[in-house]
């Protein structure tokens, strides 16, 4: 399979180079994985598994994203906090054993030194340890109530 996505009209590619077809879905509706996707996709990363993971760029929550083979969409990571408001979520890359996640929020206004707007690494894993790609992660959207502040 190969993806790729266009920014200017919100539309993830699915290429079937084996069989010659394809398919398309829209990324700014709203619904990538209960999440609020509503802008542009960027950056997307297939791990060794079955989750294909985008980034958002712009928006009011951007954030890491993913889909599954079977279509199913996630939020991983969203940033509610009015600070991430515009901002892009870049540099998304895995640790080798795929037990790491890491990623970055370009403008993210932290001050450093006196450097405004310094950006903010940042490293995820699963307490269980395992893979991001590995078995079920069981991830469950959680409700605005229950959302906190990255």
């Amino acid at each position: 399979m190969l993806y790729f996505v266009s920014k200017k009209t919100y539309t993830l590619y699915k290429l079937d180079l084996d069989k010659g077809t394809y398919s398309t879905s829209v990324t700014n509706d709203g619904v990538l994985g209960g999440g609020e996707f509503r802008h542009s996709p960027d950056q997307l990363i297939r791990n060794d598994g079955e989750f294909l993971y985008l980034t958002e760029d712009g928006g009011k929550t951007p954030g890491v994203y993913a889909v599954d083979s079977s279509g199913e969409k996630y939020a991983i990571i969203e940033a509610y906090a009015s600070q991430y408001f515009g901002d892009e979520t870049t540099g998304l890359a895995f640790s080798p054993d795929g037990t790491r996640m890491y990623g970055c929020f370009q403008d993210c206004g932290c001050e450093v030194t006196g450097a405004k707007d310094c950006g903010c690494l940042l490293e995820f894993w699963r307490d269980d340890g395992r893979s991001f790609d590995g078995e079920s992660m069981a991830l469950k959207f959680h409700s605005n109530s229950e959302k906190r502040s990255v």
